[in-house]
């Protein structure tokens, strides 16, 4: 991948999550650049390279609540740029919140003993793989899965993202395959109850909310001088 792209290839396939990333680089950055110059040196070329690419950011990840605002002409960019942050603070805090909670949603804490039965499971599925004679491409993209469904698993909370991923994997060979990967279905499902047993146990999650309708942060209302003074343009 070219360099250029270096900065995006990693990012988080959620637009918002993604959006997040961005701009803590960004802040970074900014940070960086306030604190090398000195304090008497103007600051404008900074703030406004930091707002700009926040809402190129914005635009390209489809992040709604910035869809009006627009990058002030330069002699008005301190005018904006505190209500542009607060803005920004209060967008990624209630995305945080968000994200966090549906998280919790869709992954399960895992006691140590349900831990080492799941990865008791996933070797065995390893042992059953390289029995099969699969081919090379595909029993590589299989290990992959499982490695990371196996990392998921050592965490504080399981995501069933991976766990997902490996199960569809391991579905569609035995379709291939037939009876030389069957036993991996066995396992996957032993892996699928204990997964749901200890769901089970947790506190009962209230239901994702459905998408919320989430107002546009408005952006500050562009300033004229008309012939009977100072008036507001929405």
């Amino acid at each position: 991948m070219s360099f250029v792209l270096e900065e995006f290839e990693n990012l988080h396939p959620d637009d918002e999550i993604a959006f997040a990333e961005l701009v803590q680089g960004y802040q970074s950055e900014f940070d960086r650049n306030r604190a090398e110059m000195d304090e008497r040196a103007d600051s404008t070329y900074v703030h406004y390279t930091f707002m700009n690419k926040v809402l190129a950011a914005a635009g390209e990840l489809n992040i709604e609540p910035f869809a009006k605002w627009e990058v002030p002409p330069r002699g008005r960019i301190f005018d904006e740029f505190d209500e542009f942050v607060f803005a920004l603070q209060r967008y990624l805090t209630g995305l945080k919140i968000r994200k966090s909670r549906a998280a919790k949603v869709y992954s399960v804490e895992l006691p140590p003993s349900i831990k080492t039965q799941i990865h008791f499971f996933i070797g065995r599925i390893r042992e059953v793989v390289e029995k099969a004679g699969l081919e090379e491409r595909k029993k590589n993209s299989l290990y992959k899965k499982l490695n990371a469904f196996a990392a998921d698993v050592d965490k504080a909370r399981t995501e069933f993202g991976n766990a997902m991923l490996m199960g569809i994997d391991v579905a569609h060979l035995a379709k291939e395959f037939g009876e030389a990967i069957k036993p991996a279905t066995d396992f996957v499902r032993s892996i699928n109850e204990l997964l749901g047993g200890e769901k089970a146990k947790e506190p009962e999650q209230s239901q994702l909310p459905p998408p919320e309708d989430r107002k546009r942060i408005e952006a500050p209302r562009k300033q004229i001088e008309g012939a009977e003074g100072r008036q507001l343009l929405a």
